[in-house]
């Protein structure tokens, strides 16, 4: 028994919050596919780069064989024209001129873009497992105090019990209060076996968002705190601060950006574009019976510059005005994004501050129930109060309790909610 108890104590898993975080950010699967994206989107950017930069090489090579060659007749004599056997190598080299009709640092503004925003969603992902995972530890620390205080509870009406039946026994007190006081333990104890299964589901949801398996044994360390001395700042301030620079606000920023670089794509298709090429050709044509290695190569080099000009004009213009809606599109989203973190910011803030309140209110609250259960039990034993103010006072002390562990817990998740606004 003692090798099995201390077998299952090793195989719990002990976590402080800086730990579940951490375990978080490795198991996740959204932040793993981000991070993913964000290896994609730097590829990309060099992919871009040497495309835009590097003067691409084409080889081309090839063997014709003539089964019948082309023929012509001169004064009823027949000529034959070309060889039996033909091969042609030849390397060409082609650069686009960033000039007029070809953007090619728009494109690479474009893929670098491209690689910013992937950042910030890997960003944004991270934040949000870190939410995630504070607002379930927090919730098994409440589920952890409710269920010791349940347990405590229990283990007052059991005394309390103690106390009636024993004066019960000796013809002080009624049957009414010894079956009051028993009715009352009897009614606790499903409040215990209730919070225990509380914090089961609590743990679980733990294990969920740290990518824990079921199966693991977890607990968690420390207590819902609150620490009075810390400062928020004003509602206004926490607003600019938010609507200004949220990562949602820098995602859509980036959007926009990169839609301005299309403008500038789609306007540039009405210029001409102009290209570099050269070529690099070595052949050899000979007739059958010739030997391999005594084939005659000749080689050739050709440079020039190229011109495109794309005259569809209409259609050109139909993709502007496509590029520049979207980009009137990404305005309205800003502004509509922006009066919605407005208002996660302001009630996330009255959220704060009515927790705070409530919690400097329980705090006395609950100092006075303490006081107030203690002298009931001192009265009861010297027979000045009945047994029923003894019961009324260990519920107010439990309620009071419970309020003031709910108050706290409440105001760790709006400071949850309020650090994921300011990316804390």
């Amino acid at each position: 028994m003692f090798v099995a108890s201390f077998s299952f104590a090793q195989d719990v898993k002990i976590l402080d919050l800086y730990q579940a975080i951490n375990i978080a950010k490795d198991n996740n699967s959204t932040l793993k596919i981000a991070s993913l994206e964000k290896k994609k989107a730097s590829l990309i950017v060099s992919e871009v780069y040497s495309e835009n930069l590097v003067p691409s090489l084409t080889l081309t090579s090839g063997y014709t064989r003539a089964f019948k060659k082309p023929s012509f007749t001169i004064f009823g004599e027949q000529f034959s024209v070309g060889s039996d056997n033909s091969i042609s190598t030849s390397i060409q080299a082609t650069e686009s001129l960033p000039i007029l009709g070809t953007p090619v640092f728009s494109g690479i503004r474009i893929a670098e873009y491209y690689s910013k925003l992937q950042d910030e969603i890997y960003y944004q992902n991270e934040l949000i497992v870190k939410s995630n995972v504070k607002k379930a530890y927090y919730g098994v620390l409440l589920a952890k105090q409710v269920n010791l205080l349940n347990s405590q509870t229990l283990q007052n009406s059991e005394e309390n019990f103690n106390v009636v039946d024993k004066r019960y026994k000796n013809g002080v007190t009624t049957e009414f209060d010894y079956l009051r006081a028993k009715v009352n333990v009897n009614n606790i104890r499903p409040n215990v076996l209730n919070s225990e299964n509380n914090l089961s589901l609590a743990k679980n949801n733990l294990k969920n968002v740290t990518g824990l398996s079921v199966d693991q044994q977890i607990d968690v360390v420390g207590e819902l705190t609150y620490d009075s001395s810390e400062v928020f700042g004003s509602m206004e301030s926490l607003i600019n601060k938010i609507t200004e620079n949220n990562v949602l606000i820098r995602q859509l920023s980036i959007n926009r950006d990169i839609n301005k670089e299309f403008v500038k794509i789609n306007e540039a298709n009405f210029l001409p574009k102009f290209q570099l090429f050269g070529n690099y050709t070595l052949e050899a044509n000979e007739d059958d019976g010739e030997r391999l290695t005594n084939y005659k190569f000749n080689n050739s080099i050709s440079a020039g510059i190229r011109l495109s000009w794309d005259l569809n004009l209409f259609k050109n213009s139909y993709k502007v005005q496509q590029s520049e809606i979207e980009i009137k599109k990404n305005d309205e989203q800003l502004n509509e994004l922006k009066r919605n973190l407005k208002l996660q910011s302001e009630s996330v803030y009255i959220r704060i501050q009515d927790a705070r309140n409530r919690i400097r209110s329980q705090y006395e609250t609950v100092k006075l129930a303490e006081r107030g259960y203690e002298l009931a039990n001192l009265s009861y034993r010297n027979g000045v109060i009945t047994q029923i103010d003894v019961l009324d006072s260990q519920l107010l002390l439990s309620q009071t309790k419970l309020s003031y562990l709910n108050a706290i817990y409440d105001f760790l998740i709006a400071r949850t909610d309020l650090e994921l606004l300011l990316e804390k």
